[in-house]
């Protein structure tokens, strides 16, 4: 069974609706992520910070920026969920949520007064930092009432939150599922990249000879899924775990492989019926080595491909979702032109790496079925096809 991906909502670095975030995607702009100097304890790092709308009483009012990025996301599907809740009833809604931090910046702030005054804050509420509560939150501006739960499988996260929410609807679980994922910046995630040495000195330059690392970013991307025949589908996914390293990627990318070979055999399609793939693509070193090998063996140097992320940001949990959302973006009407996003025009690229066939934002003749990688530590790897149904 194929599931409809009926609706979607997004904040991230390049906007706070579907029409910014595409826009923005096909920008002559170079750079959207800014240097930040507030969340890391050496210098400055480039992140992809999200610019929350000021004079908002109602985002004002909320008490994380998990839940602000959530709300806004959130109000782009509401619409469409409304008539939905009323149809099959609030019961029959579910909302999964991946997510790898959840509010835990707030936490980081909370501790840091206990530390000056020796008390925390008074609204200081211990259960936002739980990687249930961005579900809970949304579960909530819903009022949903069938199963509601977090996934945190650091970057995959929101990825496998969509493929739990199909099993929902596959097995009469639920009738709709709001699934996706939401991150914000925080500390730790800044300075624990950091310490790893994994973050660029500059905007990352994924699959360039000069790449040296990632950029955090945050995001908030919501699909609201049927089991509608129309529209645009999830068709397939896989998933693998290698557990080759706790933080490297297996330099094979045998895991990434399989994952994506999955994804397309679930689907029922050919590999080079593919006319898009959103890689990883971080920008570290052994990341792109690794994906490089894995897209050559499946899909060969004939289908294009890129990544976004030195537009968005590295945006961990909620990466699987964003970038299968950038997808659903680009096969929506919203992409009249069928335009693809360009792979980061930095450095030349890395010769040493197999030849696969990065987009320079070329205009295709057809665009109907898009791959979406997200490949997480410990080699929890996901990959999904989703594809418009013509009548």
């Amino acid at each position: 069974m194929s599931i409809c991906l009926k609706e979607f909502g997004v904040i991230c670095a390049l906007g706070h609706d579907k029409q910014e975030v595409l826009t923005a995607l096909f920008s002559d702009q170079k750079q959207f992520l800014s240097l930040d100097s507030e969340l890391p304890i050496e210098e400055p790092q480039y992140v992809g910070r999200v610019q929350l709308p000021k004079n908002n009483e109602a985002i004002e009012q909320i008490s994380t920026n998990n839940n602000k990025l959530a709300y806004i996301a959130y109000q782009q599907i509401a619409e469409t969920l409304e008539p939905l809740s009323i149809k099959y009833g609030q019961h029959r809604i579910a909302v999964v949520i991946g997510t790898s931090t959840a509010s835990i910046y707030e936490g980081e702030l909370a501790r840091e007064q206990l530390t000056r005054q020796g008390q925390f804050p008074k609204d200081f509420q211990y259960e936002v930092q739980e990687m249930s509560a961005p579900a809970t939150y949304i579960a909530k501006l819903a009022n949903a009432k069938g199963p509601v739960y977090g996934i945190s499988t650091a970057c995959s996260s929101s990825g496998k939150a969509l493929v739990s929410a199909k099993t929902l609807l596959e097995n009469d679980l639920a009738d709709v599922v709001i699934a996706g994922g939401v991150d914000s910046l925080t500390q730790l995630t800044t300075n624990g990249f950091k310490s790893l040495e994994s973050i660029s000195k500059n905007v990352c330059q994924p699959f360039q000879e000069n790449r040296d690392g990632i950029n955090i970013g945050e995001a908030a991307a919501l699909f609201i899924m049927t089991k509608d025949s129309d529209g645009i589908q999830l068709l397939g996914a896989g998933e693998t775990s290698d557990a080759y390293h706790i933080s490297a990627p297996s330099p094979d990318g045998a895991g990434a492989a399989k994952a994506m070979a999955h994804a397309i055999e679930d689907a029922k399609i050919n590999a080079n019926q593919i006319d898009y793939v959103n890689l990883h693509g971080t920008g570290t070193i052994k990341n792109d080595e690794m994906e490089a090998l894995a897209m050559a063996s499946v899909c060969g140097k004939q289908v294009f491909c890129s990544s976004t992320k030195h537009l968005t940001g590295h945006t961990l949990g909620a990466a699987g979702a964003l970038e299968l959302g950038l997808c659903w973006l680009l096969l929506s009407d919203y992409n009249i032109d069928r335009r693809l996003p360009a792979n980061c025009r930095g450095s030349d690229i890395d010769e040493k790496m197999p030849s696969i066939k990065l987009s320079q934002g070329e205009k295709l003749a057809k665009l109907q079925y898009c791959l979406s990688n997200s490949f997480a530590f410990g080699g929890n790897n996901f990959s999904a096809v989703i594809g418009k149904i013509y009548e």
